[in-house]
């Protein structure tokens, strides 16, 4: 019973589109393509502005366009940027490998290993970060300031007790029970 009553109804709206293709455009390929404009007469040709004779091309106050300002405006290229970042990360690589062969400061993190308090361990943790920041800044000293001061923050920011009440050293704490 709904296939009888789908095909009446959709032969309806295929004769109302075809009848309202061909009215908007009978010489068209059934209205989907536009017709071809008019050519234009020799009366109907557009009028093109004559410029004034009082008012002059360049003005005389408008100074030539400074080289430096120019270049200076003009963005770096977006792939120069990141080979660049690139470079100086492969660089601070190679800095903090040849830092962390460094004999005393290995024997400083083993002896961070060995030792039997947290905070005596987090001290020492601290000045091993601390000694290898400043060992990269000697191996290469044309690194960014700023990125091995980035560096030593991330190291020892872990390292430090913010959010609790920080430990007191064991000695002192002997200290003031004798």
């Amino acid at each position: 019973m709904k296939r009888l009553t789908l095909f009446p109804f959709a032969l309806l709206f295929a004769l109302a589109a075809s009848s309202r293709l061909a009215a908007a455009d009978p010489q068209g390929s059934f209205g989907l393509a536009p017709a071809a404009p008019e050519p234009l007469q020799p009366s109907q040709s557009p009028q093109t502005p004559q410029p004034s004779s009082d008012v002059p091309l360049i003005p005389d106050g408008v100074q030539p366009a400074d080289k430096a300002a120019a270049a200076a405006a003009i963005k770096p290229n977006q792939t120069v940027l990141e080979d660049d970042n690139l470079h100086k990360r492969i660089k601070l690589r190679k800095a903090l490998t040849k830092a962390q062969r460094d004999p005393g400061l290995q024997a400083t993190l083993a002896k961070a290993y060995q030792v039997n308090t947290d905070f005596e361990q987090r001290k020492i943790f601290i000045d091993y970060y601390n000694g290898l920041c400043d060992l990269v800044r000697k191996i290469d000293p044309t690194l960014d300031h700023d990125s091995i001061e980035a560096l030593r923050k991330v190291y020892t920011g872990r390292y430090y007790e913010a959010r609790i009440a920080p430990t007191v050293d064991p000695a002192t704490f002997r200290k003031k029970q004798n």
